[in-house]
This record gives structure tokens, sequence and C-alpha cells, in this order.
């Protein structure tokens, strides 16, 4: 992630935590710097973040990730203009399972939540925390529209249907309308659908089983910290 001091990327992704915008932002960074790469797959670059199934994006100076409070009030984008951003929108619906992989992403980084943090957020009936986070990110987006360019896709389109003529859109923000490399396209498609699918299963684990998941995601993060150490 971004933070609002940096600069903006040839393509600027909105989403909330726990929905998948780094996964896509890997993809369609690649996509630029390699279009004939008709089969990529982003890889976990540790066992932490394959056990939590996130991944990171090497270039950020193209599809660059922000979370709504990245995008604070103030913030110098509001200023920019003519910038491409991409705003991921959530159902109401949707949002109880994003939030829900974020708690468990969070394992990746040094401030990371504890078991009971996860099991809170799954048992919880609403999180008034996330549910503001949504709200600012759709008022920050209708703020970046009045002088920039922004797409906004539906996130079940890109990680449910999988539908590449919205993964197209996003692409030709920044080509305008003359990309072609249709195969890398429908991959991309393919690869977000199997990436949520692989979030599906997690979550049903953790709905079901929960102290075993969350044990055993808390035993990988020691073994690789262990691992640091030798």
């Amino acid at each position: 992630m971004k933070t609002d001091h940096a600069n903006a990327g040839l393509l600027n992704i909105l989403f909330m935590p726990g929905a998948s915008g780094t996964f896509v932002a890997n993809m369609l960074s690649k996509a630029v710097t390699d279009p004939w790469w008709t089969d990529y797959v982003p890889e976990p670059p540790n066992k932490v973040y394959k056990v939590t199934q996130e991944y990171m994006n090497p270039y950020n100076q193209i599809a660059m990730t922000f979370h709504p409070p990245n995008v604070r009030e103030g913030s110098k984008f509001f200023d920019m203009k003519n910038v491409n951003w991409i705003n991921i929108i959530n159902t109401e619906a949707e949002l109880e399972f994003v939030d829900i992989m974020s708690a468990v992403k969070r394992q990746d980084y040094d401030n990371n939540d504890s078991k009971q943090d996860i099991l809170d957020r799954l048992y919880a009936k609403s999180n008034p925390f996330y549910g503001r986070m949504s709200a600012w990110q759709a008022k920050a987006a209708d703020l970046l529209r009045e002088n920039n360019n922004v797409l906004d896709v539906k996130w079940s389109d890109i990680f449910v249907k999988g539908e590449s003529d919205v993964i197209l859109s996003m692409m030709n923000l920044l080509f305008k309308g003359q990309y072609t490399s249709y195969d890398t396209i429908d991959n991309i498609a393919k690869m977000c659908v199997k990436k949520h699918k692989a979030d599906l299963h997690l979550y049903n684990e953790l709905r079901f089983n929960p102290d075993i998941v969350i044990d055993n995601i808390f035993k990988v993060i020691d073994e690789v910290y262990q691992e640091s150490l030798k």
C-alpha cells in the first residue's frame, strides 16, 4: 500500500481491505509490462502470504493500490487532474466477507491482529469502522471524479463472475481503448475467479473450524519468524 505522500501510479486502485485489490493490481501491472504473458499467475512471496491467500504488487508505479484511509480528506489527490482511478465497489453483503478476509490477511503485517481479533470479526454482526470506511470510499471516489478519470467496477464482476469486458475496461482506462492482448485479459479474469474461490474456501474453513485454521496461520507465522532468526 502507498500513503498519500507517494506519487500516483499510471493506474490507481481504490478498494476495501480484504477485497483482493493488490492481486488484481499485480495482474494488471504484468499485463502492461508483459502483455503477451498470457498464463501469468502471481505467486505469494512466502509461506505466511500463501497460508493467508495474500499477494504483493511489485509494480506500484504502474498500478498503485490504495485503501480508503490512504486517501484522506484534504489529500493532494483531490487537487490532481486527469489521473486514472479504478474504484472497486462492494455491496453491503460482500463487505462482511472481505472484512473477515482482511483480518486474516493482516497477519502479513507487523501490526497483525491477534487470534481473538479475528474471532471477534468472524462472529460480529457488524463492523462500524469498516462500514464507515466503505462510506468514505464512495465519497472519496465522487470527489476524485470531479477532476480525474474514475472507473467504478463491481467487485463481483471481477472476482465472482470474472467478466473479461470489465477487466478490459480497467486496462483501457490507461490504454484509451487500444489494449488488444485479449488472451491476457481472459487470463486475468480466470485467475481472479480462481483467487476468489480460494478465498471463499478459506472463509468457509474459518466458519466451520476457526480454531484449527487460525492456529495454523499463527503456527506458520512463527515458523517464518524462527527461520528469519537463523
